[in-house]
């Protein structure tokens, strides 16, 4: 194996280890006790993260996650803070959307009942173009047609 294609397979290797040991580092955390750990793993579920929007901080690859995955350990355990203390401290820092279960309030009432206010309208839609098809399939008939249809199809009279 010659000297150029050696170097190349340890620049190789040497790429592919190196992203997994900077994430392995990342990871890497002392807890004082079970509790805390607890805390802190439970508050990283709670919280979202701001870039990938659909991902907890526990789940989320992103350099911003990471940070904040940081701060939450600041908080709960070098500043020992009680779980509350730290989300509103994040709250104030970052705004509600931090939280995945945002508060009930005039700002996120679109994103709490939305939802809700979406299925009413699109039910009563479909109930009204379901009516306005009925009735333009289902035409009332006067005595003379219904008289008139009960003959055709009792063929005692003839289709003029």
């Amino acid at each position: 194996m010659s000297a150029r294609r050696r170097l190349a397979s340890l620049l190789l290797a040497a790429a592919v280890a190196l992203p997994g040991a900077a994430a392995a580092s990342d990871t890497i955390r002392e807890f004082d006790s079970q509790a805390q750990r607890d805390r802190y793993y439970e508050l990283l579920e709670e919280l979202r993260c701001l870039v990938c929007q659909n991902q907890s901080l526990a789940s989320s690859d992103a350099d911003l996650a990471g940070d904040l995955r940081d701060e939450v350990y600041r908080l709960v355990v070098t500043e020992h803070r009680s779980n509350e203390a730290a989300i509103d401290f994040l709250v104030q820092r970052y705004g509600d959307f931090v939280l995945y279960r945002p508060p009930v309030q005039p700002s996120t009432w679109l994103l709490w009942f939305g939802p809700l206010i979406m299925l009413v309208f699109g039910g009563g839609t479909l109930a009204f173009v379901v009516r306005r098809r009925r009735a333009a399939t289902d035409p009332e008939l006067s005595e003379d047609e219904h008289a008139r249809a009960q003959r055709l199809l009792s063929g005692d009279d003839e289709v003029s």
